[in-house]
């Protein structure tokens, strides 16, 4: 720039010119800072989870368009079974195919169609099962809680007690077990399984939710505001019911609906891997059945690792989202 002309120049133009200037620039830097600091401080286990979230519930409203049986079968010609030239064993289908994102699976469908399909397997039976655990472990634990000192807590406690010392796993498999000694073919009946696999389940979570409850109730039923509630007359139901849990327990029960719903994908997937003796049968998928039909292939396959994937991903993700959400919504409450 020319130097005479910045000496000429109009100093009201200048100092115009250079606030302007100066804004723009401290505005544009403070953006850059804020949200350096947003980044910094953002919750990756919350950014995490709700990304697995919406991947489950688009999956699923995706899976209501597919129907595997309808879809093209990739075969090959020449069958070949054993040890190839590498040294990894690979069965007829579970390996790539020309078009196909992910290859196929061992019945010859796109694996990446049955991947989302898939989630029909779980995510009615999970929320099933996080509704009986959320209304009976809500209910108990509350009732333990705040009618402390007598014999509704002693013995609600007791019952807790008993339900909780059967291992939760092994109590469903026991319940699928039985019932699937009674049906002539194990691939029978698959609705009812899940509808009993959820059940038992539910009821398995029941004692672990109504302790994180009765823990809960019990804080807060020592509170000024409840002492305050019950000065002006209002009922036990409407303090317990709205000031304690509607207003107080809720981040418990987000919490604890997004393990139980990890926790049922992981009992289903991994009965669904045992065979149709205890989960889901091959006829309908499931992570658990597509990594089971495919687990002779190369472990590095996307046969492998898509359903390993989605399994351990989904598991982790809810977990991790419950983790957040009730740190992050009970942060400075008692």
């Amino acid at each position: 720039m020319d130097p005479d002309k910045l000496i000429h120049r109009d100093p009201g133009e200048q100092s115009a010119e250079d606030s302007l200037a100066g804004k723009l620039a401290k505005g544009a830097v403070r953006d850059v800072i804020a949200t350096i600091l947003r980044w910094r401080h953002a919750d990756i286990r919350l950014l995490f989870g709700g990304f697995v979230l919406f991947l489950l519930v688009a999956f699923r409203i995706a899976a209501i368009f597919i129907d595997v049986d309808q879809l093209q079968t990739y075969l090959e010609i020449e069958r070949q079974t054993g040890f190839t030239t590498g040294g990894g064993f690979q069965t007829t289908n579970c390996r790539p195919v020309t078009g196909l994102l992910l290859g196929n699976d061992r019945n010859g469908y796109a694996l990446s169609a049955t991947l989302v399909e898939a989630t029909q397997a779980f995510f009615v039976p999970a929320l099933l099962s996080c509704g009986i655990a959320l209304f009976f472990g809500t209910f108990f634990g509350a009732v333990a809680g705040y009618f402390r000192g007598g014999f509704v807590e002693s013995s609600t406690k007791l019952m807790l007690t008993v339900i909780a010392a059967y291992p939760r796993l092994i109590l469903v498999i026991v319940a699928v077990g039985f019932f699937v000694a009674y049906l002539h073919d194990p691939g029978r009946a698959v609705g009812m399984r899940l509808f009993l696999m959820a059940t038992m389940l539910g009821i398995a979570y029941v004692p672990v939710l109504a302790l994180a409850i009765y823990q809960k109730v019990g804080a807060f039923q020592r509170e000024e505001f409840i002492e305050a509630a019950r000065a002006h007359g209002l009922s036990d139901t409407r303090i317990l019911g709205y000031h304690i849990l509607w207003a107080n327990c809720m981040p418990v029960l987000a919490r604890h609906f997004f393990y139980l719903f990890g926790y049922f994908i992981l009992v289903e997937t991994s009965l669904s891997y045992l065979g149709p003796e205890y989960g889901v049968p091959g006829s309908i998928p499931s992570w658990g059945n597509l990594l089971a039909g495919c687990s002779k292939g190369e472990l590095m396959s996307a046969a492998v690792l898509g359903p390993s994937v989605a399994i351990v991903g989904s598991i982790l993700g809810l977990t991790f989202l419950g983790d957040a959400v009730g740190e992050r919504f009970e942060r400075g409450r008692t």
